[in-house]
């Protein structure tokens, strides 16, 4: 094989960095890093490289590598999809406390889709729910039983894949994934401590500390940390967290790189969505009246409560010049107890003019959850050359096991017509039982129980192409996929509540295909088209709508066509694409109950987006976007009505964010920056309710000097009351309140 120049992640860069404003540890400069080294001005907590590596910090806004797109050290200019990344100079500047939170200003994605939530982070990509991927490893399989929030402060960066991905990952949707990176040893000496205070109590203590473990800098570590104790914009919920990620890394040899995280995380908290009626959200009662934002529906003493035991192992070695391996593997065991009440009343109340129209049914759940899930990719990158055409070929294989377990009750509670939604009374119809949907009482959480079981296996190959100015990417990938679930039947469809039910055991299988060709111009401009496909196996959905059986798989194509510009020499990049998207079999609420899902045909959808980020000046950085989505049901069935536009989905998204940094020497060190969201209207999937548009405001103002940095961050300016999302069979979702947040941090 011919030389190839190879870029590891552990090599010094060959050309000169950008000089960074950070500055890093004299005791580190002699030791090689296992990011490339970067010249000080200032010191900055943990050492931040210029953005080499796909996996490093970005510098400033603009990331210019990433291996979410292709799964190598790519560019973002030479992989043919939408890629949009967040750093952690973006998610500081903002005050991000959550992933929605850092998705508010990417184009295309509607970050809270179900207005603020205390138990996930949930959002739509194109009219399509994500895949969250940490590390390159599925991280989530069911939000909401077995999921967990991420600690943002954990991660290096989050990416949002946009469109398919299924040929690199397997089980990605249609619309696309999101891929946090976690933060990794540096081989430097920093850190940073810092404490927050702000808006419903908040008090959240961080930390993040890096080093050398031995004098020859071949062991390093780090480890990052939270605390928090808070209330939430609704009564008697807390959202505490008491969090922790230590990470080794080894480096025997300038070849090899092996990396050990573990990440332990405590929550205790409480639903903060109640199924609001769309009296008293969408439109007053008749009195004129809304529901206040802080009304808890449920009661004092409910709880949703998660703890989370994981261990990720990531390797890399440099056999030569032009091959390379890579294996990343992670064992996570999630498990989730809750106890919450919350409205079940949604086809009394949305009609104007109901008596009841002050007061609630509610609903009693109550459920212990357990999801062990273990994880594997490992993948051998070829680099060579046949004649004038170079190659960088990847060659894989994954597996994935998720196992989950969970028992439950749920009922109707209290005296119908009982709870007042403005005058609330919690010390009332709490424990009576008029309907029993699953078990005899909240304890009893064994007599209704599921057992769901999913394994994947997958093979893949891709090559990266070029031959002068002409980039192309080809993927091709086979899965093997065994779905079983054990269930308990339920009443209220005529069934013996707590039979056990053993469900087939599926075997799915599917080839997904990917292409794309670019042609990269001297001055920085890179048009594009691309083609790929989606594949989902659904793990332990079961319905009595789909017959009492396991849902098919979702797949999906998309077509796009687009272009990447980023003027040579410059930190600003502006992107643009236009996309048309088929998906089939995508699952649906059941208006019957929150527990059932139904599964629909083909789903369309097409628009555009365009996307600028970086330095605009010496002074200035901005991120702005936009985004038309045209998302659609293809056929009528049950409230989808065929032609209307998909739940949640708003058809325009669009948002402006900047932070001016003063360089007068009496304003030295202080910065401000502002932002407006625009999110436009959208309706229910009947298409007979429309959920207003809305824009909101942020800012920030910040000071800092070479160890400490003081910040102020405000989101929803105005404090508007808004509706995120309505649903045909009533319930309505509000979004977050004012939120201000003021910290201080000490570097060394």
């Amino acid at each position: 094989m011919p030389p190839v120049t190879v870029e590891t992640q552990g090599a010094a860069p060959k050309t000169k960095k950008k000089v960074s404003k950070k500055k890093a540890s004299t005791a580190a400069a002699s030791v090689p890093s296992q990011q490339p080294a970067v010249a000080p001005e200032k010191p900055a907590g943990i050492p931040r490289a210029s953005d080499g590596t796909a996996n490093g910090p970005v510098e400033g806004y603009v990331a210019q590598n990433t291996a979410t797109g292709i799964k190598t050290n790519a560019p973002l200019k030479e992989i043919p999809q939408s890629i949009s990344v967040v750093g952690t100079e973006q998610m500081r500047d903002q005050g991000v406390q959550s992933v929605s939170e850092a998705l508010r200003y990417v184009p295309g994605v509607v970050a809270e889709s179900f207005g603020m939530d205390s138990r996930t982070d949930g959002q739509f990509i194109r009219g399509s729910k994500p895949a969250s991927f940490l590390d390159g490893l599925r991280s989530n399989y069911n939000e909401f039983w077995y999921g967990y929030r991420q600690e943002t402060y954990f991660r290096e960066r989050i990416e949002v894949l946009r469109g398919p991905a299924s040929v690199l990952y397997g089980q990605a949707p249609v619309g696309g994934i999101i891929n946090a990176v976690s933060k990794r040893p540096t081989g430097e000496t920093g850190g940073e401590i810092s404490f927050e205070y702000g808006t419903f109590d908040f008090k959240q203590m961080k930390f993040d500390t890096s080093g050398l473990v031995t004098t020859d800098g071949k062991w390093s570590y780090r480890v990052a940390g939270v605390g928090r104790v808070a209330d939430t914009q609704v009564d008697f919920v807390e959202d505490d967290r008491f969090a922790i990620q230590p990470g080794i890394t080894w480096k025997p040899d300038s070849d090899t790189t092996i990396t050990l995280l573990g990440e332990f995380q405590r929550d205790r908290t409480a639903p903060t969505q109640f199924n609001l009626p769309r009296i008293g959200t969408l439109y007053p009662n008749p009195k004129g009246r809304y529901i206040p934002r802080s009304r808890n529906v449920g009661m004092p003493n409910d709880f949703y409560n998660t703890d989370v035991a994981a261990g990720t192992l990531l390797v890399e070695h440099q056999f030569n010049a032009w091959l390379k391996i890579n294996h990343a593997s992670r064992y996570s065991d999630v498990h989730n107890e809750y106890d919450a009440h919350y409205n079940t009343d949604w086809n009394w109340m949305f009609d104007f003019g109901r008596a009841r129209e002050a007061v609630a049914l509610r609903a009693h759940d109550a459920a212990v959850n357990d999801a062990r899930t273990f994880n594997q990719d490992t993948n051998v990158e070829a680099k060579f050359a046949t004649g004038a055409l170079s190659h960088q070929v990847l060659a894989g294989i994954d597996y994935a096991n998720f196992n989950a377990k969970r028992g439950y009750t749920s009922r109707i509670v209290g005296d119908p017509w009982t709870f007042n939604l403005y005058n609330p009374d919690y010390s009332i119809n709490a424990e009576v039982t008029n309907t029993l949907i699953c078990g005899s009482n909240a304890d009893d959480l064994v007599r209704c129980r599921d057992k769901q079981e999913m394994t994947q296996t997958g093979i893949y190959l891709q090559d990266q192409m070029r031959i002068g100015n002409w980039i192309g990417v080809v993927g091709v990938r086979k899965d093997w996929v065994d779905n079983y679930t054990v269930v308990s039947n339920r009443n209220g469809y005529g069934q013996t509540a707590g039979k056990l039910e053993q469900l087939e055991k599926k075997k799915d299988d599917a080839v997904t295909y990917r292409a794309g060709l670019m042609y990269e111009f001297a001055f920085g401009l890179t048009p594009y088209i691309s083609y790929g496909e989606s594949f989902v196996p659904l793990p332990g959905t079961w319905s009595p709508a789909n017959g009492g059986k396991g849902f098919d798989p979702q797949t999906g194509r998309m077509y796009e066509a687009g272009f990447k510009f980023q003027p040579k020499g410059s930190n600003f990049a502006i992107n643009g694409s236009v996309f048309d998207i088929a998906e089939n079999g995508r699952l649906v609420g059941d208006p019957r109950s929150t527990l059932y899902q139904r599964q629909l045909g083909d789903v369309s959808i097409k628009g555009f987006e365009i996307e600028a980020t970086g330095q605009l000046t010496q002074n200035l950085k901005v991120m702005g976007g936009y985004s038309y989505t045209q998302a659609e049901y293809d056929e009528t069935s049950g409230v989808h009505v065929r032609g209307t536009q998909i739940e949640s989905m708003p058809k325009h998204l669009a948002s402006l964010w900047g932070v001016w940094e003063f360089d007068q020497p009496a304003l030295k060190g202080w910065s401000v920056g502002g932002g407006a969201r625009y999110i436009g209207s959208s309706w229910d999937e009947s298409h007979k309710y429309e959920v207003p548009s809305v824009t909101l405001y942020d800012a920030m103002i910040a000071y800092e000097n070479e160890n400490w940095r003081w910040q102020i961050t405000g989101r929803n300016l105005e404090d508007k009351y808004y509706v995120t999302t309505c649903l045909a069979r009533g319930d309505c979702w509000l979004g977050a309140s004012r939120t201000i947040i003021t910290g201080i941090t000490y570097k060394y």
